[in-house]
């Protein structure tokens, strides 16, 4: 496997710190769980953040801070175990709820994953062999790991594993492997803008 797309060091950094979006963070983590080396760059900014906060004089947080602020805080929620989730779907998706697989489009469909606390929106999202989504832009962040199969835009081809960090300023407009389709999954905040005529016949059935 060999994965050309990872998350800036910016959102690593984050998620080693704990300060992600609970559904951003799971899209991260999912990652993470197929990529050796963004494994080891975060070890590194967790090596890092640990280092400054031995440098930190120590305060007293109990004279200062409820009692429910002190627990410890991940990266990711960790909710109640969801029963009967397929062996294919990735370790870190199992302890959350998943709705139904749901048809989107002509050989699209769509399953959101139930993320308590999360402000994004969290689904798994796949297209049948050659489909070419339409093209479009974000009002917030879209950030996509690919499950199964592969993609392609303005920005390069993403393959199992690789990390697609988009924001309000990618433009894009994917294009799903003519052989093996394509499954990710995604988190997103704002909304989808979909482009050109046809994206404007379809911009009031885009319900994610």
């Amino acid at each position: 496997m060999s994965m050309a797309h990872r998350p800036s060091d910016e959102t690593l950094a984050a998620f080693a710190g704990g300060h992600l979006d609970e559904g951003l963070a799971l899209v991260v983590a999912a990652h993470l769980e197929l990529d050796g080396e963004s494994r080891r760059r975060m070890r590194e900014f967790m090596a890092i953040q640990g280092e400054l906060l031995d440098r930190i004089e120590p305060i007293p947080m109990a004279a200062r801070y409820p009692a429910e602020e002190l627990e410890p805080h991940s990266a990711i929620a960790t909710p109640a175990a969801s029963p009967a989730i397929a062996a294919d779907v990735p370790a870190v998706l199992r302890p959350y709820a998943l709705g139904p697989w749901r048809p989107i489009g002509l050989r699209i469909a769509m399953r959101r994953v139930e993320v308590p606390g999360a402000d994004s929106r969290v689904f798994m999202l796949r297209a049948g062999p050659g489909i070419a989504l339409p093209p479009h832009k974000h009002t917030g962040f879209e950030w996509t790991t690919i499950l199964a199969g592969a993609y392609e835009h303005q920005y390069g081809r993403y393959v199992v594993g690789d990390f697609d960090e988009a924001d309000t300023e990618h433009d894009h407009t994917p294009a799903v492997d003519p052989v093996e389709g394509c499954t990710c999954l995604v988190a997103m905040t704002g909304k989808v803008l979909l482009q050109g005529w046809l994206g404007r016949l379809l911009q009031p059935l885009v319900r994610f």
